[in-house]
């Protein structure tokens, strides 16, 4: 965060939402988690999926086909159209997604005239109002962690560079671009990636390997794959948070049933991160 003296109003308002949050996300630990009354509540309502390996790995591959597939037709568009370089990045971000979104809708859709694919039917309001929640709770124990994880890294003498998308907006004026990173970032991103690793990964692995195993795997790569491994690590400060965060979701999900609810959670975290940004007191 920046120094007292250097924030803005926005600043101070968008610090003190956050430590808002914070306070009402320790009440909804207790009250959904550490309370006797709700330790004894805890029924998944995640049913199995029971999908033969064959046709996981089909949904995992039209996942991936539809990405680089739309990826290799955007490739070959922006370079015709030579947009600059950040534009490029979140052009590029955006049609990934989208093409992992068309894969996944290619597969249900075929899947589904010979058999269920397993996916239960979501109910809005709940998923709103759990998905609120699961945020909110999730809040201060990601805080908490990120604080921890970064003073571990520069103890370590470990690269503390932020991903390429928030240094995008954080240097990004008002206008296209910035509109369209936000409506990457808390719609097409959150959509997507809990498709793919909450209710593609986790949920089948979840009926397949000891519950812990199946959250701590889905957990790490979802971290992991926020790296960008091989350019100076950037991203590394995200890795343990997220893989806190993404244990979170998928204890969440398998509470609700409800993948809109890591939906929401997923989106409202987006939003917050981007407020913050744009308010100067953190990135």
């Amino acid at each position: 965060m920046t120094q007292a003296d250097q924030m803005t109003p926005a600043g101070y308002a968008a610090g003190g939402l956050e430590i808002a949050m914070w306070l009402a996300g320790a009440w909804m630990i207790w009250r959904h988690a550490l309370s006797p009354g709700r330790r004894a509540e805890r029924v998944p309502r995640l049913a199995e999926w029971r999908l033969p390996a064959i046709d996981f790995a089909c949904y995992a591959c039209s996942g991936l086909v539809g990405a680089v597939a739309l990826s290799s037709i955007a490739g070959a568009a922006t370079r015709r159209a030579r947009l600059a370089q950040d534009a490029t990045t979140v052009l590029g971000s955006a049609v990934m997604e989208g093409g992992f979104l068309l894969g996944i809708a290619a597969f249900h859709l075929l899947y589904a005239r010979g058999r269920r694919a397993g996916a239960a039917g979501t109910d809005l309001r709940l998923a709103v109002r759990s998905g609120i929640a699961t945020f909110l709770a999730a809040l201060p124990l990601v805080v908490a962690v990120s604080y921890a994880w970064e003073y571990l890294l520069v103890r370590l003498g470990l690269p503390d560079e932020k991903q390429e998308l928030v240094d995008i907006l954080e240097k990004t004026g008002p206008g296209a671009l910035r509109f369209g990173f936000i409506a990457v970032a808390t719609v097409l991103v959150p959509l997507t990636e809990e498709l793919v690793f909450r209710g593609g990964l986790f949920r089948f692995s979840r009926t397949r390997f000891p519950r812990w195993a199946a959250i701590t795997a889905t957990s790490v790569l979802f971290g992991a794959l926020h790296v960008a491994w091989a350019d100076h690590m950037a991203g590394l400060p995200t890795l343990a948070p997220l893989i806190v965060l993404a244990a979170i979701f998928c204890v969440a999900y398998e509470r609700t049933g409800q993948i809109g609810t890591t939906v929401v959670a997923h989106a409202l975290f987006n939003i917050n991160m981007i407020i913050l940004v744009l308010a100067g007191i953190g990135s």
